[in-house]
Parts: structure tokens; sequence; C-alpha cells
């Protein structure tokens, strides 16, 4: 099988990034269920940042992108 595209997000990055775009910011401990290292992940994506002056993360326009791209059928 081959690997998944980078651009498309996993079930855990999906769930938290739908989880922001509900909230607008949100600390590390309110995103769960995604581990700390799936938030690196996005971090390092592009996907998600942190706001400013907060312990808060918010979606960029890059994880908007990632949760609307066409996941393809196998």
């Amino acid at each position: 099988m081959p690997a998944r595209a980078r651009h498309l997000p996993t079930t855990s990055e999906r769930e938290a990034l739908q989880r922001l775009r509900a909230s607008g910011e949100m600390t590390l401990k309110a995103i769960g269920p995604a581990s700390h290292r799936t938030i690196l992940k996005m971090i390092a994506k592009g996907w998600i940042e942190r706001a400013s002056e907060s312990l808060a993360y918010r979606i960029t326009p890059d994880g908007e992108a990632a949760l609307r791209a066409k996941i393809p059928v196998r």
C-alpha cells in the first residue's frame, strides 16, 4: 500500500484540526486526545500555531487547507 500523502492529516490530526476550527483557540490539554507528538508534527507542518501572548493554539490557513483536501478512495 502506498504511503499517505504528507498533505493529508491522520485521523488524530484531523480530529484536532476540527476541534481548533470549531473553537478558535485551545490549550494543548483541551485539543486532546491528540498526543504532544501529534501537536508538534502539526506545528512543523504549519497547520497550527501558537496564539500570541497565551498558551493556546489556533489553526492556520494551511491547516484549513489540510482539512479541505480530498481524501483518495482506494
